[in-house]
């Protein structure tokens, strides 16, 4: 059976190189590093370093198992710092995912009213994209997440808190500004900014909408990111189709977004790793989200 202690070694001496700094690196001798590898080896069935003048070259099977080993350390290592936070009485913290809009305009008013509990709490925001929230919470990684909605995933649980429909953005210069309601057949031949494929679930939907009509728009650029989006309209790129959240941020800067008359809503969910289990300040947190989502202003 593989020891923690012989793990322990094995990664020592991929990162530090050589059985000496490896020894000193975990405060034994270097004979000591030399059984435990060779103790490893022989329980794993296969050699995790060739030996060759003196030297340790790892094998392509010991990079390969080096992976493993340093993703599974990654959530030891975790444990290791919730421990010695609660070994030393250190203040209770949350971490939250958060799609790079949201983390600009929702969550900020969510944690205003958060730390009015709790303002001594420290909150660790990770600003990313959809596929990489869903990675975060299925290695445990956050504690929630604010995210425009996605299909079922396996360790992932997920609650509603809000619709949007979506608005076209464009400047105020623009001819389209004229109008009060832009339709599809408007964007026909218009440079628009659009989502690079499969970024966001609208990405789909908006392109569906758009040749259902039989329009055929000028892709100029095409970005993951709201905020982009927004930013090339600033610039007199091109119109887009957008989520509200950001236009009042973008309005100083010459952004004006008119309703887009298309099916097409953005739905937004608070997600979890599954379990059930949830600290108190992850609870507040999320009764912060919900008030803020169910009286959130827009400003349009």
């Amino acid at each position: 059976m593989i020891r923690f202690r012989q793990i322990e070694a094995f990664r020592s001496l991929m990162i530090s190189g050589t059985s000496v700094s490896a020894a000193r690196r975990m405060h034994v001798t270097q004979p000591a590093i030399s059984r435990l590898i060779a103790d490893l080896e022989a329980d794993l069935g296969f050699r995790l370093f060739n030996r060759a003048k003196g030297r340790l070259e790892p094998t392509n099977a010991g990079v390969r198992f080096y992976k493993a080993v340093e993703e599974n350390f990654l959530g030891l290592e975790r444990l290791m710092q919730v421990a010695g936070n609660i070994r030393h009485e250190a203040p209770e913290g949350l971490t939250v995912a958060c799609l790079p809009v949201l983390s600009t305009t929702l969550l900020p008013e969510v944690l205003q009213r958060f730390f009015k509990q709790h303002p001594d709490v420290s909150v660790k925001i990770d600003s990313c994209t959809v596929p990489e929230i869903l990675v975060s919470l299925q290695d445990l990684k956050v504690d929630m997440a604010l995210s425009l909605a996605f299909p079922p995933f396996a360790g992932i649980e997920v609650e509603p808190i809000m619709e949007a429909t979506v608005l076209c953005a464009m400047l105020a210069t623009h001819p389209l500004a004229q109008k009060e309601i832009i339709v599809p057949e408007d964007l026909d031949g218009e440079n628009v900014i659009g989502w690079m494929p499969n970024s966001a679930q609208s990405y789909d939907r908006e392109l569906s909408t758009l040749n259902s009509a039989a329009i055929r728009p000028n892709y100029t650029i095409q970005t993951h990111t709201s905020h982009t989006r927004y930013a090339m309209v600033a610039n007199g790129f091109g119109v887009a189709i957008v989520e509200p959240f950001a236009a009042k941020i973008w309005r100083p800067h010459g952004v004006v977004t008119r309703p887009f008359k298309a099916d097409i809503n953005y739905k937004y969910v608070l997600a979890y790793p599954s379990g059930g289990i949830r600290s108190e300040l992850a609870h507040d947190l999320r009764e912060a989200a919900l008030h803020v989502a169910k009286n959130y202003n827009f400003g349009l």
